[in-house]
């Protein structure tokens, strides 16, 4: 199941991965609190001083561990979901470098996020070659027009420029 462009299994995942070892960092807390001499950690609330003495620093370190966790856990989210930007964002540029030289567009991975933009600017790369395809076309035809020189060829010459003039019309971005 997907939320928003984020896995949500993997997070849930990740916030399960972290419970468990904020848990086993209580549970080796609880073992390091008790003495070698086997008492129970309820012996030791009962024993005031030995707690005070060890539950700074037990508290300190368990907590410096779990910071320390929970923060390369949110590294690994940043940095898994940052590649299924950037991967993208990458593709596009690249592929709008490539898109006057001809060069078919780059896809994205399945699994990445802006497949929608994706699609749309394959399908735009895709339209404006087939635009300079016919564009292409019109002036060949318009050039072989030209350089026939035959009598009477001036209308279809006509006709072919108005052609041109209307295709370039299609792209102009500044109208």
């Amino acid at each position: 199941m997907r939320g928003g462009g984020l896995d949500l299994k993997l997070v849930s995942r990740l916030s399960l991965l972290t419970g468990i070892g904020a848990a086993a960092l209580l549970v080796l807390s609880v073992f390091f609190l008790t003495d070698q001499a086997g008492t129970s950690y309820a012996e030791i609330i009962y024993a005031h001083s030995l707690t005070q003495k060890h539950l700074k620093p037990v508290l300190l370190i368990s907590g410096l561990c779990l910071l320390s966790f929970v923060a390369f856990v949110t590294w690994l989210i940043t940095l898994y979901s940052s590649f299924k930007i950037a991967g993208p964002l990458y593709r596009f540029s690249r592929n709008l470098e490539q898109a006057g030289s001809g060069a078919s567009p780059i896809g994205v991975r399945k699994d990445d996020a802006l497949q929608d933009v994706s699609a749309l600017l394959q399908e735009s790369i895709t339209t404006l070659h087939r635009h300079y395809g016919t564009l292409d076309a019109q002036i060949r035809k318009a050039l072989d027009l030209l350089d026939a020189g035959r009598p009477g060829s001036e209308a279809e010459l006509a006709r072919v420029l108005e052609e041109i003039k209307s295709q370039v019309r299609q792209v102009r971005f500044d109208e």
